[in-house]
């Protein structure tokens, strides 16, 4: 917030003070000595400019209070000392949104209190200065822990904004308050009244306020315009948390979803966010439906770049066609605009699961163990990047590393996962235990590991009793007949598969982009895949050689004559 001063015209200087500015030497030349006809004008002109100079000091002066004045506790004065177990001050403030409570019994009100609260958090999170957990973690740790100061403080927590909705027709309030997470006080609280066709600027306003009384410096991007009446609103949230939703089917999650977005979509053609959203909710369903993903592909394309037109600053329209790019091996492209989604959106967990994915994908392993870790630093209970770290740490050898990220959090780790990390381990047991007990009780989107579980369990029995891999051939060829073109990638521990075959399926499944398969490709106990002919054609092929050759090759391979090598 800016002040300005003005000084009333009738405010008259101290004569002594205006005696003394008109006859102070001056630095840029000698005093003088006596009186010149010069010197009345110079002094009346110097009368002139104290009430300028003055105003300038007061506004600076009362400007500096202000910065002061809103980032100090609210407490009587005298301050209170500081108690001996309060939380240190972290080198980087870190804040958790904890969702807002709904008021009320308008059940709309509690649809739009937790697509506030996501909001707020896609607003803060690209402050320089602060870190802000992620929507998944923060909705874990207060649904799980029963003493929430004591995993904020395990977390790093040094704040938390939190607060209350409430819906009276088209009006809208919220009541926010920030609150420093080691001795609980509040440091600042504001509340908010308008209009429902106003939200989406007032995740804005509540944005700049919280950052102004951390004393950061701004970098948010300008406020969205009309966001539309409540329903619509409510009906936006709604279709946003159903994509979420990871514990049902397609059929009652993403394609729900769809639906109701595109019926929202003939309400307001030129809706940015939906046209994103419905992008996102397009790609989700392509990789899940074979017969029609060219199709919805294309339409996510269409859609996403509509919605850039429309706001270039929507992340998920960027991480759309960032998927496009890397599917269809422009790795430059791809990068650069998972990189620009990241800036725009760090909170959000897809786009950082996919560049770790993409740094693997081109060979560049610790590149991506480090943007899953970063990722883990503002969403440390999120399970996906436990996954993709996991999956990372195996492929590079790493799999009592990657036992431990898999172990946070078993039954979301992802089944196949601990498959194969049991597998590298040599806990066959234990492989054989996931198959038959873990893949039969998966539900929601891991509910395809029923079908899956007659081959995982004949390929454990294999590994533990060579003589049986005969029969785990049959079993696994009988899925891949009725899977429409998917394959049953544990075969490639078949010590009889054939490694140019298992590249090729390999590249196919990047292509496809619905796993993480290919990273078998760089696992570093199948050396002999990357042995193979068929992988210097897949490299060339699928452009990673071109990248390199430009950005420069991954530490685990070099160039000999017309031959990569990669240990």
């Amino acid at each position: 917030v800016g002040y300005r001063f003005d000084l009333p015209e009738s405010a008259v200087l101290d004569d002594t003070h205006a005696s003394e500015a008109s006859t102070a030497p001056r630095t840029d030349e000698p005093p003088s000595t006596g009186a010149s006809p010069a010197a009345p004008r110079r002094r009346a002109a110097d009368r002139r400019r104290w009430p300028l100079r003055l105003a300038g000091v007061i506004a600076i002066a009362a400007l500096v209070g202000v910065l002061v004045w809103s980032a100090r506790p609210e407490v009587a004065d005298p301050p209170e000392p500081i108690a001996e177990n309060a939380t240190p001050r972290a080198a980087t403030p870190t804040l958790m949104v904890v969702p807002l409570k709904a008021l009320g019994s308008d059940p709309a009100a509690a649809v739009i209190a937790e697509g506030l609260s996501e909001e707020l958090i896609g607003a803060l999170a690209p402050i320089e200065g602060l870190r802000v957990i992620a929507r998944e973690t923060t909705l874990r740790a207060v649904d799980a822990s029963d003493d929430p100061a004591r995993w904020a403080a395990q977390a790093g927590i040094t704040h938390a904004l939190e607060g209350s909705l409430q819906l009276n027709g088209e009006r809208l309030r919220v009541r926010m308050r920030l609150v420093e997470a080691g001795s609980g006080q509040a440091l600042w609280a504001n509340e908010f009244d308008r209009d429902a066709s106003e939200v989406l600027a007032l995740q804005q306003d509540v944005a700049d306020t919280v950052a102004t009384a951390l004393a950061l410096r701004m970098g948010l991007r300008a406020a969205p315009g009309d966001g539309g009446d409540a329903e619509f609103l409510r009906r936006f949230h709604a279709a946003r948390a159903l994509l979420a939703r990871r514990d049902l089917p397609l059929e009652r999650s993403t394609e729900p979803a769809e639906t109701e977005l595109r019926a929202l979509l003939r309400q307001r053609p030129d809706d940015a966010r939906v046209l994103a959203l419905l992008a996102r909710t397009l790609e989700a369903r392509a990789a899940h439906r074979p017969a029609v993903t060219v199709a919805l592909r294309r339409e996510a394309q269409d859609a996403a770049a509509l919605a850039l037109r429309l706001d270039p600053t929507v992340a998920d329209a960027k991480h759309v066609l960032a998927r496009h790019a890397c599917r269809t091996n422009d790795w430059p492209r791809c990068i650069a605009l998972l990189r620009e989604a990241k800036a725009l959106g760090p909170e959000l967990t897809s786009v950082r699961f996919d560049l770790t994915v993409a740094w693997a994908r081109l060979g560049y392993l610790e590149r991506a163990e480090a943007e899953a870790r970063e990722a883990l630093d503002v969403n440390p209970l999120s399970t996906s990047q436990r996954f993709v770290l996991g999956r990372v740490l195996d492929t590079q050898g790493r799999h009592e590393e990657a036992r431990a990220s898999f172990d946070r959090d078993p039954e979301f780790a992802g089944i196949y996962g601990r498959w194969f990390n049991a597998v590298w381990r040599g806990a066959l047991d234990e492989a054989l235990e996931i198959a038959q007990d873990d893949m039969s009780a998966a539900v929601g989107w891991d509910a395809r590991y029923a079908a899956l579980q007659p081959s995982y369990v004949a390929a454990s029995q294999a590994l533990l009793d060579p003589s049986r891999w005969p029969e785990a051939r049959r079993v696994m060829a009988e899925w891949e007949r009725g899977a429409m073109g998917r394959h049953a990638f544990h075969r490639v521990l078949d010590p009889a598969s054939d490694p140019g075959e298992l590249v090729d399926l390999l590249a196919d499944a990047r292509r496809e982009a619905y796993s993480t398969w290919d990273l078998l490709l760089w696992t570093k106990s199948l050396a002999h895949l990357r042995r193979a002919p068929a992988f210097q054609r897949y490299i060339r092929d699928e452009g990673l050689l071109a990248y390199w050759r430009a950005e420069g090759f991954p530490p685990q391979c070099r160039e000999e004559g017309d031959v990569v090598r990669c240990e």
